[in-house]
């Protein structure tokens, strides 16, 4: 039996990196059961969330299987509030339980969230440890610069290396194509076959 028996970890994982594999890894040493909360589940699409949370799901089960359960958390549009915080815990409680512990990155303002519940407690991981982020890897993908992102990912997830890219891009064709005045669709719309 471990110090704490169920953790909780809230992220949204667009691109999936050791940064976040660093966090699950302090929970399941500390933990006898691990949440994985995968936020932003409603949103995909654009630049900031492109893939759904299917895509972002089964990417963590190529490195965890069975070891941690992973759910949908969908946006609440409260912000860095305790209604958040109390929305969060709910959602873990329907799942499992009252986490005992939330292990976090860069989140300091989390306690504030879950000032309701004084029995939790945190463990912060050094974000520095590990220098990366989903941002830079956004940008080594649309690079399509392999040799760099796989300093930076599982190899288990590497397979997924080109349908990320290609999401990107599509992404990236959208926008500039709404943002501008040309026309690309007799040129691009087949190759990208719009959704």
């Amino acid at each position: 039996m471990k110090k704490y028996k169920l953790g909780m970890i809230l992220g949204r994982f667009q691109i999936f990196h050791k940064g976040h594999e660093s966090i699950i890894n302090k929970a399941l040493e500390l933990c006898d059961e691990v949440i994985i909360l995968i936020g932003s589940a409603d949103k995909y699409g654009t630049y900031e969330n492109p893939f759904n949370y299917d895509t972002r799901r089964i990417i963590i089960e190529e490195v965890y299987k069975d070891r941690v359960i992973i759910a949908p958390l969908n946006d609440l549009g409260v912000g860095n509030v305790p209604k958040w915080g109390d929305y969060v815990i709910e959602s873990c409680k329907k799942i499992k339980d009252i986490p005992d512990l939330v292990i976090y990155g860069d989140e300091d303002k989390c306690k504030e969230w879950y000032k309701n519940y004084p029995n939790i407690e945190y463990f912060k991981i050094d974000r520095g440890l590990i220098p990366t982020s989903s941002s830079d890897l956004k940008k080594i993908l649309i690079d399509n610069n392999y040799d760099e992102f796989k300093k930076y990912v599982d190899a288990n997830i590497l397979k997924y290396y080109s349908d990320m890219r290609l999401a990107l891009i599509k992404i990236l064709y959208k926008k500039e194509r709404a943002e501008s005045n040309i026309d690309y669709s007799d040129i691009l719309d087949d190759v990208f076959d719009e959704d």
